[in-house]
């Protein structure tokens, strides 16, 4: 026999499909649907209402939002644990507010730039502060770099690489390669984060990659071989390791890496490089190799 509990649940779910299909059904009428949203980000504070109806509001992209966004972000704050465990919420309002991103917005990022809540032994706000960082980019690009060096040493970086990985992208966007450069050059970091940092690394002198390759190209990680890989054959100079690339082909195991690097010199439409692939396809006896150096070449 079904328990009080589990009717109250199976109750609970019942209604938040309703509210959520009476969302949806407006989905040809913009304005009563906005309406609607407006009134469950008023009255809930359940995450699974909430969440959706700030997207809707979030494609109204209308500035008159701002007070009702700040309130309900000021809200979750004063109870993040009961409204807003993780702050997905809040990074749901961050993402509406983005549209419309005012210097008004500016205190409300900072805080969530600095907003940090654990779950037992886990950091779990770390969507929040990528989706401030990214918000506040578009706001003041200084501001966000120096928010951007401090994520990148972070010891509260999530599991995900967040916002680790997002402050990574917005350096490389605003070429901020010595940045860059410093988080890459010593291996302090995990390998998620190394690698992306390699690969954003294409606008970096030439006189400056064989740093990198002295510190990276014997490591046994693939995510890190990966992005050194990615940088050497994403850098306009990327014929001058040309030897270093086909030292790796010939004596690498990885075999899955193998594959996709040599698709990536096909992707260059670099002559010398292609070059090199064909004399190294002359050479190959092992066949598994030997297919994936063909199936690349099918496409030079």
């Amino acid at each position: 026999m079904p328990t009080r509990d589990s009717k109250s649940r199976k109750s609970s779910h019942a209604g938040v499909k309703s509210q959520l299909d009476a969302l949806k059904a407006l989905d040809h009428d913009p304005e009563a649907q906005a309406e609607l949203a407006i009134a469950y980000i008023r009255k809930s504070t359940n995450m699974e209402i909430v969440r959706p109806a700030l997207k809707v509001l979030q494609a109204r992209e209308d500035p008159a939002l701002r007070p009702l966004l700040h309130e309900t972000y000021e809200r979750c704050e004063r109870s993040p644990i009961r409204d807003d465990s993780g702050g997905v919420v809040r990074a749901a309002i961050v993402r509406a507010l983005q549209p419309i991103i005012h210097v008004d917005d500016l205190p409300l990022l900072e805080r969530a730039l600095v907003s940090y809540q654990m779950v037992g032994l886990y950091e779990v706000a770390a969507e929040l502060r990528a989706v401030a960082l990214v918000a506040l980019n578009d706001l003041d690009r200084d501001l966000a770099a120096l928010y951007a060096a401090r994520f990148l040493h972070d010891p509260q970086n999530s599991n995900s690489g967040e916002p680790a990985l997002t402050a990574i992208r917005l350096l490389a966007a605003q070429l901020q390669v010595a940045t860059l450069f410093g988080f890459a050059a010593w291996p302090k970091a995990g390998s998620e984060l190394i690698a992306e940092s390699l690969r954003n690394l294409a606008d970096l002198p030439a006189s400056m990659v064989p740093f990198l390759i002295g510190q990276y190209h014997e490591s046994d990680d693939e995510q890190i071989l990966l992005g050194l890989y990615d940088l050497l054959l994403g850098h306009p100079a990327r014929t001058e390791w040309r030897y270093q690339i086909e030292h790796f082909l010939r004596h690498s195991r990885l075999l899955d890496l193998y594959g996709l690097i040599v698709m990536q010199v096909v992707v260059t439409r670099d002559p010398e490089l292609i070059g090199m692939l064909r004399e190294l396809e002359a050479e190959e006896r092992e066949p598994v190799r030997l297919g994936l150096l063909r199936q690349a070449l099918e496409h030079a």
